[in-house]
């Protein structure tokens, strides 16, 4: 059984590890937060190699906040290509102490487990395949969160321990106090995505908002770039809150700046997005709302998290079709404030799909 490496007793450093990633934006690398703590804590000292095989929000601000022991990050590594030009790319890299692959294409895989130098190989391919070891059950996570824990399980023979949330600088906090002062219940709106299809429709967000305001709550809006449409309309409620990035300021305080806002929330109503994602990090409960992306899959990570998907108040993945009503009904028990006195419960719809070995659990939050 493979367990962490003991720190040197000579000055020779530590072989780095290595995580091999494909394409990620700001929500796939937030799902990844926990195994990063996890990693961390198995392995102490030894300074971890970020490789994508194309882009990855890793390579920037987003780093500082979620990357410590990240040394370097190499993108468009071009790893996952064909044998004659992936394998030179694959040797000319350092050995590593372990090598965790985060990619489920067999053939990409195996050229890494093969190509590369290495003391301990861990990936996610279905009965962990070529695995230099397995989880009690080869049961394989569909939750992409879980899955990459499980690699710690392989790698070390424990379960992994990934506690903690992202946290703001103390300027950050300050900052956010007095955008959202003590003394009301915030209730976070994130109604964008780069995608339009994922998108719960702004006048469903709007309907919500304004009922969450006759409860005697205070609706704020995160806008970003793509929800500039949005900013009127949610300006215009009497009562809510918009907030957005400041021009001047840079893009890793900006991420910090949300996260101290988020943290300021009693909960974050959010389509399947990066803000969902980062403030779920961060320790916001979340209604997640779900249309055509697999809740089973990329359900945030949260301290506690409602979802509620398309499919199962109309069989499809039109957004549109997620009730306003079934929306300010999860918020109200998430918060424990039905309406009209009324016990503290709400419809989730069953969003079980097919997993790839095991079933999950989504209306909790996982043991991460």
């Amino acid at each position: 059984m493979n367990q962490p490496s003991a720190t040197h007793a000579s000055s020779e450093p530590m072989a780095p590890i290595a995580v091999l990633t494909d394409r990620e934006g700001l929500g796939d690398v937030m799902l990844k937060a926990p195994f990063l703590r996890a990693l961390r804590r198995a392995y102490p000292g030894h300074d971890v190699w970020w490789i994508a095989d194309h882009q990855s929000d890793m390579d920037g601000d987003l780093r500082a906040i979620v990357g410590e022991g990240v040394v370097r990050v190499i993108t468009h590594a071009g790893l996952g290509g064909l044998p004659h030009t992936a394998l030179p790319r694959l040797r000319a890299l350092p050995r590593f102490a372990k090598v965790f692959d985060s990619r489920t294409t067999g053939s990409v895989v195996a050229l890494a487990r093969f190509g590369l130098r290495h003391d301990g190989f861990y990936c996610c391919l279905g009965r962990y395949v070529l695995c230099d070891g397995v989880p009690p059950t080869r049961a394989r996570p569909r939750h992409i969160a879980e899955r990459m824990l499980s690699l710690i399980h392989c790698a070390t023979g424990r379960p992994a321990d990934a506690s903690g949330r992202l946290e703001a600088s103390a300027a950050a906090r300050d900052a956010a106090r007095r955008l959202l002062p003590d003394g009301r219940t915030y209730v976070g709106l994130a109604p964008g995505s780069r995608q339009e299809a994922k998108n719960w429709p702004l006048n469903k967000y709007l309907e919500a908002a304004r009922a969450l305001i006759g409860q005697g709550i205070t609706p704020v809006f995160f806008l970003g770039p793509f929800e500039q449409h949005a900013k009127p309309a949610a300006r215009a409620l009497d009562g809510a809150l918009v907030l957005e990035a400041e021009p001047h300021v840079s893009h890793g305080e900006a991420l910090d700046r949300l996260i101290a806002q988020g943290q300021r929330l009693s909960l974050l109503i959010a389509n399947d997005n990066g803000v969902g994602h980062l403030l779920g990090a961060a320790g916001a409960p979340v209604v997640s709302l779900f249309g055509p992306t697999d809740p089973a899959r990329w359900a945030p990570v949260a301290p506690a998290n409602a979802i509620l998907r398309a499919r199962n108040y109309s069989g499809r993945s039109d957004m549109a079709s997620i009730p306003v009503d079934k929306v300010v009904e999860a918020t109200l028990a998430m918060l424990g404030r039905p309406e009209d006195g009324r016990p503290a419960s709400f419809e989730t719809p069953a969003t079980r799909a097919p997993q790839d070995d095991e079933d999950i659990g989504l209306h909790h939050s996982p043991s991460w």
